[in-house]
């Protein structure tokens, strides 16, 4: 594992890790981060902004703000990956192949890690080149006309000297939802990734490991689900809008002039509900959109780490890389055969288009006879646009125009962090290790935009101190820590805000407290794992997204709302009854609640208050009663793994059956839930299993068969979370079943 930015052992890490390895993640047919849905403690991953493509991960209640950065960031080849400059979506289809490992560490990693984050990360390992010649072809089939291939080639170009690994995926799938007008399918999958590693190693003393990688995904974008109108909120809205006063609920009704005039535009008879019996009659696989979806995405880069062992004690590594990320869009938010709120992008501008580099130097060594181990270094980051960017604001029936806009942003930061065992002070304290750390950061985000109609620019730039202190005790097989960390995720520039005032924001903090233990046993001779962690987060000076405004022109920003407090316990375990059959269980439980959340209500509409009252425009909110947001109280995962007892002749099989559960968890971040519809996502169960059958017949032959949620539970991953905005909710909900087989063949075996 490499949470402290060194390989250990997971077991003597004094961080809260959840890690699988290449064959779990092959074994669980984990092909995207919402595989992981249930299977980590305190991760919850929701699709973002309603697209599939790209994810936004969720840790212990900390995950993105619309407009602002990650809370958790993933990490590719110890690299950030780019995020889409508006939506804050990661990664891209196909990372999850050819993996070492994947890693995720939960709290704040203001110290080690280059990207600022408060909820932790999210590391995805590349297997890099090995010594000797491996090759291998899959493919694979699935419903829905599923058809993938893959292919990975290692090979030592020179003996322990130059190596090579190539690796290329590409896979297709039909959508599992149809529009019931076109025949169009939605929810589609058409990508493929690849990827070349190289290591060099010209001395014993010397080696430099260089990976390029590309992605490309083009698919027919999301199903978006129409699930209500909202008629009052159409004729205040659309009342005060026109007179440029604020009107009586019961006047509007009466007057009723907002649903007329829907009616009018979409060839509704009653204010859009005659559209949400059609797609009631439907079902949630076919719809009928009033655009042309539409998502493509292209994410790639360089990649250089080099690492010195200047001696037996001091190494000295280096990480460089550039990456890029590119993300067009069209989609029709409310899902519906209405022409009112859809991201139509006629001309196909890109919403995200940028370039990132980053440059870390650090020296990793050990001193005072081995008692104290440190990592120094120095962090830099910058993203800049490549490009035109685009965002088309949603409006009744599309009357705004494109806002384009521009933001770069850099980062650079000094930190140091040193864990000493005790023992080297007395006797009778070995085995007990201090770790201190900490990270200055400075941040800086400038930015132009045309949001409101008005060519404006600002800019942003602050100094931030992080830290991390800690108490470790191993003794034989266990491990107990505790540890106070402090984290942050950066301010910046809003694009698509329009009040002066609002065109940056400020940073939010957090501090992490936390006691573990991992520890490993044996249970009437049967070995056994336990790892657990408690903690609690106080969470400070919030970012949270609402509507801003200026005039009559309206937009979004970023705003610093008040303070909350998390806490949680979280347990992985592994039990072997017997040779060869192993359980594997895991738990959280996460309770978080805000402490204080004002925010100005700047919309059109009265909005509700935790005191009862409708607030009007101008007026601040009270909301610290709102749930908090994709915070699910209760995450439970079983699985049960059994390597079958048959002859070497016959090849090696192994089965397995797991069952994850996800509470309830609400969705939308500052309104309260009688106030929006459907912000509550329904708590779900998942059954997944597999079955390997490497080496048949004692040849080079592997298959595997698989099926994910098998009971083909319906279940909704999102919420529209607009309806007193622009008056409608719409969901997307999760895959229905997918089963299907793998077939690889491996050369050189």
């Amino acid at each position: 594992m490499t949470a402290r930015r060194a390989a250990e052992n997971l077991q003597d890490v004094p961080v809260a890790v959840s890690a699988m390895s290449s064959a779990d993640l092959a074994r669980e047919a984990i092909n995207t981060g919402q595989d992981l849905q249930g299977r980590v403690p305190s991760l919850t991953i929701s699709a973002n902004s309603q697209q599939r493509s790209t994810e936004a991960p969720t840790i212990r209640g900390q995950g993105g703000t619309f407009g602002a950065g990650p809370g958790v960031v993933i990490y590719f080849a110890e690299v950030p990956l780019p995020a889409d400059s508006v939506f804050n979506g990661q990664g891209g289809p196909g990372k999850f192949f050819d993996l070492a490992n994947m890693q995720v560490l939960k709290g704040s990693q203001g110290t080690l890690f280059g990207r600022n984050t408060t909820g932790g990360a999210l590391l995805l390992e590349p297997q890099k080149p090995k010594d000797k010649f491996e090759a291998s072809l899959k493919g694979e089939g699935s419903n829905y006309g599923g058809l993938g291939y893959e292919g990975v080639l290692n090979t030592p170009i020179i003996d322990n000297t130059l190596l090579m690994r190539a690796a290329v995926k590409y896979f297709d799938r039909e959508g599992f939802t149809k529009d019931a007008d076109t025949g169009k399918d939605y929810d589609n999958k058409h990508f493929w990734n690849a990827r070349l590693g190289i290591t060099w190693r010209p001395t014993d003393n010397i080696e430099n490991y260089l990976l390029g990688h590309y992605a490309y995904n083009h698919d027919n974008g999301t199903g978006v689900v129409i699930e209500g109108f909202n008629p009052s909120g159409l004729n205040y809205g659309l009342l005060a809008q026109g007179t440029g006063t604020a009107p009586s609920q019961t006047l509007a009704d009466l007057l009723n002039v907002g649903c007329l005039y829907f009616n009018l535009q979409s060839g509704s008879s009653n204010c859009g509900q005659d559209i949400v019996d059609e797609q009631q009659a439907r079902g949630i696989r076919r719809v009928r959109t009033s655009t042309d979806p539409m998502d493509k995405l292209s994410t790639g880069g360089l990649t250089d780490q080099f690492k010195l062992d200047l001696n037996e004690q001091l190494t000295f590594r280096n990480i460089a890389s550039y990456s890029f990320f590119k993300h067009v869009l069209r989609w029709d938010m409310d899902g519906s055969s209405a022409a009112m709120d859809d991201i139509v992008n006629p001309t196909n501008k890109n919403l995200s288009d940028t370039s990132q580099i980053t440059e870390e130097a650090q020296l990793q060594g050990t001193g005072l006879d081995s008692k104290l181990k440190y990592v120094v270094g120095i962090y830099y980051q910058k993203v800049k646009p490549e490009g035109d960017q685009s965002e088309y604001p949603v409006a009744i029936f599309n009357t705004l125009p494109a806002q384009e806009f521009s933001i770069e942003q850099s980062t650079w930061a000094p930190y140091a962090q040193g864990t000493y065992d005790l023992g080297g002070l007395v006797d009778s304290l070995s085995g007990l290790s201090l770790t201190l750390g900490a990270r200055y950061t400075k941040d800086r985000s400038s930015g132009t935009s045309n949001a409101g109609g008005t060519e404006h620019g600002d800019s942003y730039s602050k100094g931030v101190m992080t830290y991390t202190a800690g108490l470790d005790y191993k003794i034989d097989t266990v491990l107990l820590y505790g540890k106070i960390s402090r984290g942050y995720k950066a301010g910046g520039f809003s694009p698509i805000a329009v009040n002066a005032a609002d065109y940056t924001y400020k940073p939010e903090y957090v501090t992490n407290y936390e006691i573990g233990e991992k520890a490993d046993f044996e249970v009437i001779g049967m070995p056994a794992r336990v790892n657990a962690a408690l903690y609690y987060t106080d969470y400070t000076d919030m970012q949270r997204a609402g509507t801003d405004k200026e005039g009559a022109n309206y937009g979004g920003a970023i705003f610093t709302a008040g303070k909350a407090s998390i806490m949680g316990f979280e347990m992985d375990a592994t039990l072997q009854l017997f040779q060869g059959f192993t359980l594997l269980a895991n738990y959280a439980y996460t309770q978080g609640k805000y402490d204080k959340f004002q925010l100005q209500n700047n919309a059109i509409n009265p909005q509700l208050d935790c005191t009862g009252a409708l607030v009007p425009q101008g007026g601040v909110a009270k909301l610290d009663c709102v749930p908090f947001q994709y915070t699910p109280k209760h995450q439970a995962s079983g699985t049960a793994r059994y390597e079958l007892p048959v002859d070497p002749d016959l090849g090696f099989m192994d089965a397995s059956v797991t069952y994850s559960w996800i509470d309830r968890q609400y969705s939308s971040s500052y309104t309260l839930p009688q106030a929006e519809p459907g912000a509550w996502l329904g708590s779900f169960g998942l059954l997944n299993a597999s079955f390997q059958w490497n080496n048949i017949l004692n040849s080079p032959v592997d298959l595997q068969l698989y099926g994910t949620n098998l009971t083909d539970r319906t279940y909704r991953i999102s919420n529209s979370n607009v309806w007193n905005v622009i008056y409608f909710r719409s969901s997307i909900y999760g895959e229905p079943r997918i089963y299907g087989a793998q077939l690889t063949y491996h050369f050189g075996a």
